[in-house]
């Protein structure tokens, strides 16, 4: 077998995650890889450099189904010495192999979580899917409980396309989800994303100037975090036929499609209707025996049929290069299960120039573009802002431009809490003479009124408005379909943060007054420099919020009351180990991340120039 050569951002990702490992005693890392990006050789490198900075480690690596399980064996032995590779053992129940005993294991968390214990010491656990490792559930708490009783210092590393969950209609960093504690490598998004399309090693996403039939979701209420699956499938069921008919007629020249319903009962009606206009179909839904599922899962990959149709599977590890068609009849509030699914058609394939998405569901429109960061430059994570400002968001095709009141609670952009009005539901205030003006004090997440002026917490307004069906006539093209193009899914360079770390070769900090800290940071690039404000009387209250988080993360300690304090303590502000320099579309460059150790752990603050 020839030895498979590592990739130029699979090699810094590698390195990015053994120097956390090194540099901190108890660091999680987790690094974001788009999907199609080789996580399955990089698990092998991870295994290799383990080897040489802790010989003899033990590592398990953990892939959420049978097939990743096979898939990163196959890349492991293609990657591994021969003295390593023999090292190497399966812990999977669906391949019928149960080795505890090997130095280096992969295996599913299922299989593994019934028999933790038994592994013996374990050093290190690589996690593959990151994202859909919960320690909340019975299979993720009795896995890092059950190691962590052998061995507390057990470490894990995570890996995924996605490193964020979603709660609710909230999208929650995995670094704030209870096991991974620092992102240290993200090629998902902005410039990174892009410069791997152009470089060969993604395909490209597209969504062309393409009418499209969209379901109709005014009304559909949320049920465990998205749309109710009942309702929906009646609703995507009502325009299926018609989908079916644009999406074939449209795209004729694509070879291989993916199809994604709400349903089993819906995916048997896309079934029916592509098998009536002639094609060959595969149906992959949960309700299946293991058997028929394998089989046609093969024979899709074998190419046997042109179309497969799946319901709630096939969206994460699902690896089939030549699919070059996406239809989603299933729209989702889960910015999580989107780009799985979009991700289905990233991986590159001889003869394929892209991948088509066409989207019935309002999906690019509700969670943006692709390649999007989250979470970007924000350091403000559960403080929001008292504040009656009004702006205005960006019209949806088909509807009038809404208007909403700007706040700052930390709702995620990709949320469609925008549809409510928090203030409402908290029944604290219903607008007209009631409502106090704006302060602009910046407060923490767990008040729902202002602490300077006692306005109540606002959430999002929308003015939404939809005619009555009398009041339409005939049906337009506004009202059921919409129009995307490949400007709306994917952010250009333009559009697009550059960011860049460097290592922080000495630190000075200078006080100023009675309450300023003026940092100084050298690089082999140069000085750059950082300045806080630490009196909550006489600052700006977004400035004295960003000095108290950075002056937390460092310290471990609570802000002085005085500021003067601050500056007698500057001593307990450790010399960060690196700094992020981020480039703006104005070209402007900012400092928006500072890392450090303190107390053995890798600690960060990001850091937001809008402030």
């Amino acid at each position: 077998m020839t030895k498979l050569i590592p990739r130029w951002y699979q090699q810094e990702a590698c390195d990015a995650i053994l120097q956390a490992l090194t540099t901190a005693a108890n660091v999680n890392p987790v690094a974001s890889i788009a999907t199609g990006g080789g996580k399955a050789l990089l698990n092998a490198m991870l295994l290799c450099g383990i080897e040489q900075r802790w010989p003899g480690a033990r590592v398990l690596c953990l892939a959420p189904s049978m097939e990743l399980v096979k898939q990163n064996v196959e890349e492991a032995l293609g990657y591994l010495p021969p003295g390593l590779a023999s090292r190497l053992g399966v812990y999977c129940a669906g391949l019928n192999m149960r080795d505890k005993l090997s130095q280096f294991i992969i295996g599913t968390p299922q299989s593994v979580a019934r028999q933790a214990v038994r592994f013996g010491r374990i050093d290190f656990v690589l996690v593959d899917e990151a994202h859909t490792f919960d320690v909340q559930t019975k299979t993720g708490k009795a896995i890092v409980e059950g190691l962590r009783s052998v061995n507390p210092l057990v470490r894990f590393v995570g890996f995924t396309a996605t490193d964020y969950r979603m709660q609710g209609l909230k999208v929650v960093p995995l670094t704030q989800c209870g096991l991974f504690d620092a992102r240290v490598y993200d090629l998902t998004s902005g410039r990174n994303f892009n410069r791997l399309v152009r470089e060969g090693y993604l395909s490209p996403i597209v969504a062309p100037a393409l009418r499209f039939p969209q379901i109709d979701l005014e009304g559909v209420k949320t049920k465990g975090g998205d749309f109710d699956e009942e309702e929906l499938a009646k609703r995507a069921m009502a325009v299926t036929r018609e989908a079916v008919e644009v999406a074939l007629a449209h795209a004729p020249d694509r070879k291989h499609w993916m199809w994604f319903a709400v349903s089993i009962e819906h995916a048997h009606m896309i079934e029916r209707a592509l098998i009536e206009a002639g094609e060959t179909t595969t149906v992959i839904h949960g309700q299946l025996e293991k058997s028929e599922r394998v089989t046609g899962i093969d024979e899709y990959l074998r190419k046997e049929t042109r179309h497969i149709v799946s319901v709630a599977m096939l969206t994460t590890g699902f690896n089939a290069k030549f699919v070059d068609c996406l239809v989603s009849l299933r729209p989702t509030r889960s910015l999580v299960l989107w780009r799985q699914i979009v991700g289905r058609g990233m991986r590159p394939y001889p003869g394929k120039e892209n991948c088509l998405v066409l989207d019935a569901g309002a999906n690019f429109s509700r969670h943006g573009a692709i390649n999007a960061e989250i979470g970007a430059g924000d350091s403000r994570v559960g403080l929001w802002e008292c504040t009656d400002d009004v702006v205005r968001r960006p019209a949806v095709a088909g509807k009038e431009p809404a208007l909403r009141e700007r706040s700052a609670i930390r709702f995620p952009v990709h949320s469609e809490a925008e549809e409510n009005d928090l203030r409402v539901y908290l029944g604290l205030m219903e607008g007209g003479d009631k409502k106090p003006p704006a302060c602009g004090y910046l407060n923490d997440a767990e008040h729902m009124t202002c602490r300077q002026c006692g306005r109540p917490r606002q959430g999002f307004l929308s003015l939404k408005q939809k005619r009555a069906a009398a009041d339409r006539g005939p049906l337009s093209e506004s009202d059921s379909y919409e129009i995307h193009d490949e400007d709306d899914v994917l952010l250009t360079d333009e559009q697009s943060h550059d960011a860049r770390t460097l290592p922080v070769l000495g630190m000075s900090t200078q006080p100023q007054g009675n309450s300023l800290l003026n940092f100084t940071f050298a690089t082999e690039f140069g000085e750059y420099g950082l300045r806080l404000d630490f009196d909550r009387t006489t600052a700006d209250n977004k400035w004295f919020a960003q000095a108290r988080k950075f002056w937390e993360r460092a310290t471990g300690r609570k802000v002085p009351g005085e500021a003067y304090r601050v500056l007698l303590q500057r001593e307990l502000i450790p010399q960060p180990l690196d700094i992020t320099l981020t480039k703006y579309q104005d070209g402007k460059v900012f400092l928006t991340e500072i890392r450090w150790v303190r107390d053995d752990k890798l600690e960060s603050f990001r850091y937001d120039p809008a402030y």
